[in-house]
């Protein structure tokens, strides 16, 4: 879930530019550094305001985190529906989907790494927010999809909760390897491919094969991998200390 960071002017009074400074400065250091390794202090040095400034207008910094985060989200479900609106039928608007999840992921990693911390972050650490409504909103719009394809016959078995959440991980697990390595570029060709592998199965030829091509990087050896033998039977000469 993302949006363009340049947005956030959009969420704070136009004529306060102390208060953009501070969501855009909050944002940055949230996204690199985590909620608890991120001080006040460092949100209004970036910022250039002073610390009565930032308690005008956010209560305390677990506000400052709630508010920028649900800002991002709602920012990004409105472009996510905008897609949705111009695209009809369960493979197309899964398309629309991933396509503006995709696109959005390349030009704001920041926001994906921000949301994926919210969620991520071990328990008892972080602010206190509301999780449940970022999942309800964000895959419930899958859910609604997968019930529509259900209902035409675009989609031939399982249940729209257990298709959506299979979805959102396919999707999702390629947004946490972007954030991981920013290098990579997630086209829109790929989500596509990918909504494709999703309802036809990897057993269909299709039409999308050549653009199946991962943007990831392993670093190091693959265990199992052809000339790896870090999975091979150790034999006994192997386990006997040297003399």
């Amino acid at each position: 879930m993302n949006t363009d960071p340049k947005r956030l002017d959009s969420t704070a009074n136009p004529q306060n530019g102390a208060e953009t400074r501070l969501l855009k400065s909050a944002l940055t250091l949230f996204s690199e550094k985590g909620y608890d390794g991120t001080s006040v202090r460092e949100i209004i040095e970036a910022a250039g305001v002073t610390r009565p400034v930032l308690y005008y207008y956010f209560e305390n910094k677990q506000d400052l985190y709630w508010r920028l985060l649900k800002h991002v989200v709602l920012e990004g479900l409105r472009i996510i529906d905008e897609e949705l609106a111009a695209a009809s039928g369960c493979r197309n608007r899964l398309k629309a989907f991933i396509r503006s999840e995709f696109m959005h992921a390349d030009e704001a990693p920041e926001v994906d790494r921000l949301v994926l911390q919210a969620f991520f972050s071990p328990v008892g650490e972080g602010p206190d927010i509301d999780r449940d409504w970022i999942i309800r909103e964000r895959l419930g719009r899958i859910v609604r999809i997968m019930e529509e394809g259900i209902a035409s016959g675009e989609v031939g078995r399982g249940d729209a909760m257990t298709l959506a959440v299979a979805f959102a991980g396919f999707m999702d697990m390629h947004i946490m390897g972007k954030a991981h390595q920013p290098q990579a570029h997630l086209s829109s060709d790929l989500g596509e491919a990918l909504v494709d592998l999703f309802l036809d199965g990897a057993s269909s030829p299709g039409e999308s094969g050549d653009a199946l091509q991962s943007p990831f990087t392993i670093r190091g050896e693959v265990p199992g991998a052809p000339g790896d033998d870090r999975t091979a039977p150790r034999t006994a000469s192997e386990d006997t200390p040297a003399s």
